[in-house]
């Protein structure tokens, strides 16, 4: 045992001899131990793990120790301990994590501040750590964090995505959007950051502002904020993961009237997005075709479909894709482009296919609807 916590505590220790349970032999084990007249002294950069709830206190006293390595140790055992059991997060908050983690959001080091936000990212997704934060308005210096360098700007957007939580009514996400009058709100935040960071801070921006949408009225704000021309702008990226939320967020827009008419106003749009019908990326083409799907309830939305060799590429995903998602989507944007009586020609290309999908796949209960229905659609004639 005395090995054991010499061990832990970083000085030297021997093995003990093998023993035969003779009390003597453990007794003289323990005195050799015992009997070191000066203990050797700790090494300054060692953080020793102390037992059961002192842990806290102690990790949270070194995150505002002068020693760096201390830092970075501390808050990378806060990390391990969060990971561990989310009761750490509940139990730490108790003994005041929370503003001596908004305060590493401040540190000189960067490694200090990146592992503070993934810490904060644990702790905002436990209802008390959540609470700690909003009563104190400590959501203002999590948004300060995002101008910070792009590593710690893509934690700290993780950590505003993590705030979105159906356990409280989404009040992290609405003490977001509706904020202090001097603090700026998230959605202009996440619009900014999506069109002047660096591809991976565009692309948990572009993530970011998909959560804002669980709050009903932010659909407006968003759209307000002169959004849609910036994700059109967007859908020329080489990220894959900047097109995919791109995309992303302009099917959500298209759930309402509003986004449906902001997404047909710049002929733009509908045409990047035919082109990336074909994209190599899975969920690219899941994102596009879903945007795609919205945009075509329009009905100038179906107008640029057909202009801008939307039925081309329709007749080329039926045919070829092997994604149920994608081809679910497409096959529902059949649908509404043969409203049109001017796609319904082009699109009959394709009724032997949907014909094939709708007695082979009847195991996929909507892709074998949506296929009848795009069926009966394409062939309807006045």
């Amino acid at each position: 045992m005395w090995s054991v916590l010499r061990r832990q505590q970083g000085e030297d220790y021997e093995l003990p001899p093998p023993t035969r349970g003779n009390y003597t032999e453990n007794l003289n084990h323990i005195a050799r131990f015992e009997s070191k007249p000066n203990a050797v002294p700790h090494d300054p950069h060692l953080l020793t793990e102390p037992y059961e709830a002192r842990v806290y206190k102690k990790l949270i006293n070194h995150l505002g120790s002068q020693d760096l390595i201390l830092r970075q140790k501390a808050v990378k055992a806060l990390i391990l301990q969060f990971g561990q059991n989310i009761e750490h997060v509940a139990r730490a908050v108790e003994e005041g994590v929370v503003p001596a983690l908004i305060q590493a959001l401040k540190d000189e080091d960067e490694v200090v501040r990146v592992d503070a936000c993934i810490a904060m990212a644990k702790v905002v997704q436990h209802p008390s750590g959540q609470e700690a934060i909003l009563s104190k308005h400590f959501e203002i210096n999590l948004k300060e964090a995002v101008y910070d360098v792009p590593r710690v700007a893509v934690e700290a957007l993780k950590t505003l995505q993590a705030m979105d939580s159906h356990w409280n009514d989404r009040a992290g996400t609405k003490a977001l959007i509706y904020c202090p009058c001097h603090d700026m709100p998230c959605i202009e935040l996440y619009i900014k950051m999506a069109h002047e960071g660096n591809d991976d801070v565009k692309s948990e921006a572009l993530k970011a502002l998909t959560k804002v949408y669980n709050v009903k009225e932010a659909y407006l704000k968003v759209l307000h904020a002169g959004t849609m021309p910036i994700l059109t702008k967007l859908l020329a990226s080489e990220s894959k993961e900047v097109l995919e939320h791109a995309a992303d967020n302009i099917a959500l827009l298209c759930f309402y009237s509003a986004g449906k008419r902001a997404a047909v106003v710049d002929p733009s749009t509908a045409k990047q997005l035919i082109e990336l019908m074909p994209h190599d990326d899975t969920q690219v083409r899941i994102a596009v075709s879903a945007a795609l799907m919205g945009i075509t309830i329009d009905n100038v939305g179906k107008e640029l479909m057909i202009a801008n060799g939307g039925i081309e590429q329709i007749l080329e995903r039926v045919q070829n894709e092997d994604n149920d998602t994608v081809l679910i989507n497409v096959i529902k944007t059949i649908c509404n482009v043969s409203e049109n009586p001017a796609a319904r020609p082009p699109l009959m290309a394709c009724v032997m296919q949907l014909q094939t999908i709708k007695e082979d796949r009847k195991e996929n209960k909507v892709l074998m609807n949506s296929a009848t229905r795009a069926i009966e659609m394409t062939t309807w004639k006045p």
